[in-house]
This record gives C-alpha cells, structure tokens and sequence, in this order.
C-alpha cells in the first residue's frame, strides 16, 4: 500500500492562550504526521500549503470601524482567492454560527456574503451544528462536510486535587457544596443572571466561585457590585493559568454555565473532563453532548436560569459519587482521522486515486489509524 498524500496545513490560528482546544487539535494532526504552521499572511504568500484551516473566522475579522471592517475583509477575501488558485482547500471547522463579540454592523453583514461560499470544506463539532450551519448558510448543502468530535480535556491538564485540598488552596470553606463558574466572563455566558438567582437561594451551607476574566461588555467592578453582600460568593475576575485550572474544578462540586445562546461549548467538555456534573441550558448542540455522556453528568434545563435549577444541582442525591465520565465518543484519535478524511477530499494519492471523505454520516467510534504517527 502506498504512502497517503502528505499534507502541510496552515491553521488559522494554531495557538490561543484562552482556548486549548486550538493547541490540542493541531497537536493531534501533528501526531498523526501532518505539518502545522501558525497562520500569518506572511506564511501564507510565500508558501504552498493543500490545507487553510479557519477557527472563527469572522471574529478574526472584528473591527469597531466600517473602514477597518472593510479592508480586513477585503484582505483575507482576496488571500483565500489567491490561496484557490494554488489548489488549496479552505476548510472552514463551524464552532458557532456568528460573532460572540461586538463587531461593526458592516463586518456582520459582509461576512455571510462570501465567506461561505469562499470556503471549499466545511467540519462541524456534532450533526446538529452541521445542520444549524446549512440553515444558517445554504450555500454550505453543497460542500464536501464532516461531523468531528470536540475532543476532551483529559491529560491536558494535571490530575485534580482532592475537593479539600482544593478548597484549601483557594480559601474555601471545606463543607459547603461548591458551585464553579469557569471561563471569560462574556454578555452572553449571562454570569449576572447565575448571580441573581444563587442570591435568592435560602441555603447557606452552597458556594459560588466565578473565575475567569471579564469583558465584551462586562467589567470586573459590576461583576463585584452584583455579588456584593453575599459572603457565599468567591468572585475571582482575572485570567486563570493552565496549572490552576485543575484546582478550580477540583473544589467544585458541579459546573453550571448558563448562556443565553450557544451552538457548540468547550467549556461543557472542559467540565465533564474533570468527572464534575455540568448544569447548562438545553440549546444548540448540548442535548446531542448529553445523549453521549448521560444526563447524570450533563443537566439541561428549559428557558431561563432559576434558582430552582441550582437547588436541583445541590441536591446531594443529585451528586454522583467519584466515577468518571465515558468521554469515549470525544477520543482525540477519532478526532484527527474523521479531519483528515475531509483534508484528503479531492486529493490525489501517489497511486493516481482520489481520496474521498466518509461525510458526516459515519459515527463517533475510534478507527483504525491509516495515517503515520510522528
């Protein structure tokens, strides 16, 4: 059997220090012998490259200016032509369907406009963002697609602490049941509702802890005025360090994230990689997560946030007891050969035939590695 096509991806970006899942889904195409380089236009123009992988791209195109809006579109647009005509494919990894930041009315219309259509392949984290973005985008119906699992968290990180180490080490108290906030604090991840309604809840022996930095709209002075008074809160606004991050889900009892919209989550995976109970709102992809991973682990509630909810969650029959969650169908291995598949759509192998993707109706399970490993 011959040696697969070799394949030099640029992705765009390769690294982010708020999101790991960035560095660890190029680190598994790495492994499986596919050449990853860091976006720059620079790189870009003066070499060839058969894959333009593209996180978020319209919040790489944010601007608080029509001016500024309309040359990096007009930038980026007419490097993916020029990226075409060298035969590279332009695959566009769908993790949410718009802009989670404030952009400029401009960027927000240009954007569907092209982009789109620009791109030549297109992965979504599960079936159900795949479908949402052909609704969204349907010019997406005729593109070569694949569903790719949203890896896990486990092994990123160190193994967590006990809950009362953790708590130690964060000045907690040792009894009361725990409560985690995690991640940048945006409008949209809705943070003062969570405080509202946990300062309606009668029971004293409950903690909250937000950690992560603010902004997009939110300040660390109003994230402050909301909680002020309630000693059961622990408000932690700042940027949480890798090795800290085990920590802060090793003193929680549960994971609660209450967006007010969302296609795909990280932060949810993040949570079920440390084996804690994860209480979200039921949107986007999440019922499609929960159907994988039992709802045990993953709580889906309907409409808005309420107090009854976080007593729901604090129930101490509602805990499960040290077990770990079954992340099988979130396997980085999965991971890297279902996105290659799609890399090789088209391409030719050194026998002369066309390599086609499976699509997204193949299943989560682990395959066979095709590819070598490095």
């Amino acid at each position: 059997m011959n040696a697969p096509v070799a394949l030099r991806v640029l992705m765009f970006p390769k690294q982010d220090p708020g999101n790991p899942f960035v560095r660890r889904f190029a680190t598994c195409l790495e492994c499986a012998g596919v050449t990853v380089d860091d976006f720059s236009y620079g790189r870009a123009l003066r070499r060839r490259y058969d894959v333009l992988h593209v996180h978020w791209p319209d919040s790489h195109l944010v601007s608080a200016s029509w001016w500024g809006s309309l040359v990096k579109h007009l930038r980026f647009s007419a490097l993916i032509g020029l990226l075409r005509l060298r035969g590279t494919r332009i695959v566009w990894m769908v993790h949410n369907l718009s802009a989670h930041d404030q952009c400029h009315p401009l960027s927000r219309w240009l954007f569907p406009r092209w982009f789109p259509r620009a791109c030549t392949h297109v992965i979504a984290l599960t079936h159900h963002g795949l479908e949402s973005a052909r609704q969204r985008y349907p010019v997406l119906v005729r593109k070569p697609t694949a569903v790719v699992p949203h890896g896990h968290y486990r092994h990123e990180y160190p193994v967590a602490p006990s809950r009362a180490d953790a708590r130690r080490q964060l000045g907690l108290q040792p009894d009361p049941v725990t409560l985690l906030f995690f991640g940048n604090v945006r409008r949209y991840k809705n943070v003062p509702r969570l405080i509202e309604m946990f300062r309606r809840m009668p029971e004293q022996a409950v903690h909250l802890v937000i950690a992560g930095l603010p902004g997009h709209g939110i300040t660390a002075d109003e994230l402050s005025s909301l909680c002020d008074g309630d000693e059961r809160i622990t408000l932690r606004p700042q940027f949480v360090a890798d090795a800290e991050v085990p920590t802060y889900f090793g003193a929680a009892d549960a994971i609660v994230l209450p967006f007010d919209s969302i296609l795909n989550s990280g932060s949810v995976l993040l949570g079920l990689s440390f084996n804690r109970v994860v209480l979200a709102p039921r949107l986007g992809a999440l019922p499609e997560i929960q159907e994988l991973v039992g709802s045990q682990w993953l709580r889906l509630y309907d409409g808005p946030l309420t107090t009854e909810h976080l007593q729901e969650v604090c129930a101490a029959e509602s805990l499960p007891s040290d077990s770990e969650v079954d992340l099988s169908a979130f396997d980085w291995n999965s991971t890297a050969d279902r996105t290659l598949e799609l890399y090789r759509d088209g391409a030719t192998a050194s026998d002369g035939t066309v390599v086609h993707a499976r699509g997204e109706g193949a299943s989560y399970e682990e395959n066979r590695k095709q590819y070598s490993k490095t």
